[in-house]
Parts: C-alpha cells; structure tokens; sequence
C-alpha cells in the first residue's frame, strides 16, 4: 500500500479500510502485550542462567576434587578397574515443550548408569559428583536453548511491531485520510451543484 493511486474513494472501501485498521491496530496490541511479556520472561531466564552456570562451575570443582582424591587414594590402576564396573550408559529422552508459542526442549534423563559393584568410598562420591555435575550439564544445555529461543521470539516480535507501528498503520491511516477527503470534496462539490440547480429552478419560476 505504497501509493493512494487507483483507490477507490467509496464510503464502502472506506469502511472497510477502518474496519482493517481496526484489526491491525489490536492486533498490533496483542504483539505488544507479547514482547512485553517475553522480554520480561528473557530477563528472568538470564538471571537464572546465570545462577546455573555459577552453579556448574562450583559442581565442576567438587567432581574434579573428588575424582583427583580418588585417584590418589587407589591409583591409576585401581581406579580404572573398578570403573570398568560400570554398567548402562545413560539415556535421556528430548520432548518438546512451548511457553507463548515458543518451543524449545526438554531433556528428560530415562536411564542413570549403574555400578555392578561395591566401589571405594571415595572412588563412588566421584562417581556421584561426577552424575551430579552431568544431570546440571543437561539442565543447564536445556535452559540455555530456551532461553536464547526467547530472544529470537523477542526480537522477531519486535521487528513486527515496529514495522506495524512505524509502516503498515500510518499507510492504512493515510490512505484512509485521502478517501475521507475525497468523499468530503465530492460530498461539497454535489452541494453546490444542487445549490446552482435550485438556484436555477427558483429563477425560472419567477
């Protein structure tokens, strides 16, 4: 709607024109109520992240220091044999879950390894900060994809809001203005000539 050339200047186009606007103007609302809301979810998801990715770091030192103890206390050696007791890997499943029509997924863990047998008191706290820290790995991959799917939402609502703002709204409302003024321009022109018609009719009665 780039030009006003060939509109037609009908009070029934122009109602229809407003009623149009109408729906692009709420419509235009509800994308605002949307940014509003994702931006907010955005600001909140990135504190979070924050606090698990401190979090992570914290678990990562504790697996290391506790793997490190374990070694030192068996050895090399003993270390990798009981370790080989070890049984299932893990398994996760990934469904897909949607928050204001944004999807990103959800890391579900279905099967944790298991130990066949009893191992060394400091070799099985490894082994449980180890599970520790992959379960906050999976959860924090988790979050983060949402996260950043968020900011995508966001950012692309927001170039649909400002293109509705700042394009499609002032085009409809312009094109609206030049019909309104047409339908007054014809409506005082038709005024007159019927002014001149009676005028005319008045002088030949005379």
């Amino acid at each position: 709607m780039s030009s006003i050339s060939g509109i037609r200047p009908t009070k029934g186009f122009l109602f229809q024109m407003k009623k149009r606007l109408g729906f692009i103007e709420r419509g235009c609302e509800f994308l605002k109520l949307k940014r509003d809301h994702l931006a907010k979810e955005l600001r909140e998801s990135l504190e979070v992240l924050r606090g698990q990715r401190q979090l992570l770091i914290e678990q990562l030192k504790e697996a290391y220091e506790a793997l490190t103890a374990a070694y030192l206390t068996l050895g090399p050696m003993e270390a990798r044999s009981q370790t080989r007791s070890v049984r299932r890997r893990l398994k996760v499943d990934v469904l897909p879950l949607s928050t204001m029509g944004v999807l990103y997924p959800m890391v579900k863990i279905l099967e944790k390894p298991s130990i066949d047998v009893e191992l060394d008191a400091s070799l099985a706290k490894a082994a449980e900060k180890i599970m520790s820290l992959l379960e906050q790995l999976i959860h924090l991959a988790e979050f983060e994809a949402r996260t950043e799917r968020i900011a995508d939402e966001l950012g692309k609502t927001n170039r649909k809001v400002n293109a509705l703002e700042n394009i499609v709204i002032p085009q409809f409302k312009k094109v609206i203005k030049f019909i309104e003024d047409k339908i007054d321009e014809e409506s005082l022109d038709e005024l007159v000539r019927l002014k001149l018609i009676g005028g005319a009719l008045a002088r030949r009665r005379e």
